[in-house]
């Protein structure tokens, strides 16, 4: 038996692949530990979406391995394992989990070990270890069928894979039968799921929302371009009560030229009347986005119509990067924006992004909504999730998993402060 230390980072894809190799080395016989200091070796998760975050990575990876040996994984494995290898023993990539075990023999008895061939696994029907009590993360599929110049991650994910509809339902099942209240469908891409199997986002969801039960579903993120071919169908689908009202839509810039070179099928202009149909549709729905200042070929009259856009559009979540070249990539080629300009354009941003969601939130203040508990947050006061995903820190006394009614009594800029009133 190995003692096992997990490490992971990155998106929810890669923690549900995580959650599968825990799984897969208990049924081997192993055992996962929850430090470092109890582990015979480390597994690191990695992820590189973001330069500072491939930094970090390099970082852990030595780190980890000055004590135990390590074994990598994750994106990184497939798409820069030259800056790993110095600190793995075994690699294994995000299509061959499935190796998991072998690799941490191999690690465990000071043995190199690599697989990073990509093998078609069943992601969603495999087993795993849920990492939280209250949410189940259910991939539903793996990689996307875009072509974004920056994006790093398609070239370790792959093409579109979508996962049987079946496949999916029966993985909710299993997770709310083990005590889930909450399910994240995940994957590079939702709005495109299905679309090399027969199937679509919208019907999935009526798929799982056939299911008997109280509990909340969160679609994960989809491109504008995807979604605006199904959206009528999915706001449809979205009526169940107990899908969340969240849409993350990463618009990534506000200057169509920008979207062109980034490899964008859509213009500002669409993104807009995306955004309208939604609200009119769930008014009171989260809108979350992505923003990338300082791409290449980003002026300064581009970077204003990204404020516009922000101005005109007013999202309550706004992931904000500051581009870097990803290598790989169509745009690794086109060099980098001075410094001090993407750090002033990111300041500028990352200032009118605060201000909005602020003014976002404060609209709630003085209301009552129903939250689910879903977790201890800051200050060890519990954190719920409003129908429309809202984060809310709850004063009272609430329990995990369970429905609350809530009296909202301040907001910030990233969440808003709740008292329970009572449980329903």
């Amino acid at each position: 038996m190995v003692r096992v230390y997990f490490e992971v980072h990155g998106c929810a894809m890669s923690r549900a692949d995580a959650e599968i190799m825990m799984a897969l080395l208990r049924e081997a016989g192993h055992e996962v530990v929850p430090s470092p200091e109890e582990s015979d070796v480390a597994v690191l998760v990695t992820c590189n979406v973001k330069k500072p975050t491939e930094d970090r990575m390099v970082f852990l990876a030595r780190k980890l391995s000055s004590s135990r040996p390590l074994v990598a994984a994750g994106c990184m494995v497939v798409t820069q394992p030259y800056l790993l290898r110095p600190y793995a023993s075994a690699m294994v990539g995000p299509h061959s989990l499935d190796s998991i075990a072998r690799a941490v023999r191999a690690a465990a008895s000071g043995r190199r070990f690599v697989d990073a061939s990509p093998r078609p696994l069943p992601k969603a029907s495999m087993p795993r270890v849920r990492t939280s009590r209250v949410t189940a993360i259910v991939p539903i599929a793996e990689g996307c069928l875009g072509s974004c110049t920056y994006c790093i991650v398609r070239l370790a994910r792959g093409r579109l894979r979508s996962f049987p509809p079946g496949e999916v339902v029966s993985a909710v099942r299993r997770a709310l039968s083990d005590g889930a209240v909450e399910i994240f469908l995940t994957a590079q891409d939702t709005g495109v799921y299905g679309r090399d199997i027969g199937s679509s986002l919208p019907g999935l969801l009526r798929a799982v929302s056939s299911i008997g039960g109280s509990f909340r579903v969160r679609v994960g993120m989809a491109t504008p371009s995807s979604v605006a071919g199904i959206l009528g169908d999915l706001l449809e689908a979205y009526s169940d009560e107990r899908v969340y009202k969240f849409f993350h839509l990463p618009v990534q810039s506000g200057s169509d030229s920008v979207l062109r070179d980034m490899g964008r099928p859509y213009t500002a202009s669409q993104f807009r009347r995306l955004v309208r149909e939604i609200r009119s549709a769930y008014e009171d729905s989260t809108l979350a986005t992505d923003v990338i200042v300082g791409f290449p070929t980003e002026g300064e009259e581009d970077f204003e119509a990204t404020l516009r856009l922000l101005e005109d559009v007013k999202p309550d979540v706004v992931n904000l990067s500051r581009y870097a070249p990803r290598p790989g990539t169509p745009a690794w080629g086109l060099g980098s924006l001075p410094p001090e300009v993407v750090k002033r354009r990111s300041r500028e941003a990352h200032e009118l992004i605060t201000q909005i969601k602020l003014e976002r939130n404060e609209r709630y203040v003085g209301r009552e909504a129903r939250a689910l508990v879903v977790e201890e947050g800051r200050g060890a006061r519990p954190q719920a999730r409003t129908d429309s995903y809202r984060p809310v820190v709850v004063e009272g006394d609430v329990k995990l998993g369970r429905f609350y009614e809530v009296l909202i009594e301040e907001a910030r800029s990233h969440y808003l402060v709740g008292r329970a009133i009572r449980e329903l």
